[in-house]
């Protein structure tokens, strides 16, 4: 059982765009999600990455409750990977969530065609948090520093693309 929040207003403009591109859905798999987790929160945080198409939580056929985990559609692949790169291992509402590539995503397959490599990501960003745990005295602008330091090019590309 999957309930599913669909957009409307701008996303039905892009129909056209989406049909060119119904095989290939731009999806993310998000897991250890908490249970009180909702798709408006969801919406939330990831819509900052990008315009989303679609949020399926999946629940309990017999019980209708939350199983912890729910798929991401988004329109742009980019937006996709930087929601894998930058979300995998984002608190949200206590817990540690899981971002990765859902099984029936071309994703990481343009990850590679694009010479990503987004298992680095994820051990630059714990290698990151750290090394700013080993530096807890310095100054929050050399903390800053260190870390910008330690991300990959595609990273700060996201960072830089944020602050505009």
């Amino acid at each position: 059982f999957v309930t599913e929040h669909l957009f409307s207003a701008a996303q039905q403009n892009n129909q056209n765009q989406q049909n060119q591109n119904q095989q290939q859905k731009h999806d993310i798999f998000v897991g250890n999600l908490a249970f009180s987790t909702t798709e408006e929160q969801l919406i939330q945080a990831f819509s900052e990455l990008g315009r989303l198409v679609k949020v399926r939580m999946v629940k309990d056929l017999e019980t209708g409750k939350p199983r912890g985990f729910a798929f991401i559609e988004f329109e742009d692949p980019q937006a996709a990977l930087s929601a894998i790169r930058n979300m995998n291992d984002y608190e949200l509402n206590g817990r540690r969530i899981r971002v990765n590539f859902s099984n029936s995503s071309h994703l990481e397959t343009l990850a590679g065609e694009l010479g990503m490599d987004m298992s680095h990501a994820n051990s630059q960003r714990q290698a990151s948090r750290d090394a700013a745990a080993a530096k807890e005295d310095k100054s929050g602008t050399q903390a800053v520093a260190e870390s910008l330091k330690t991300l990959t090019k595609g990273e700060m590309y996201d960072v830089v693309a944020k602050l505009k």
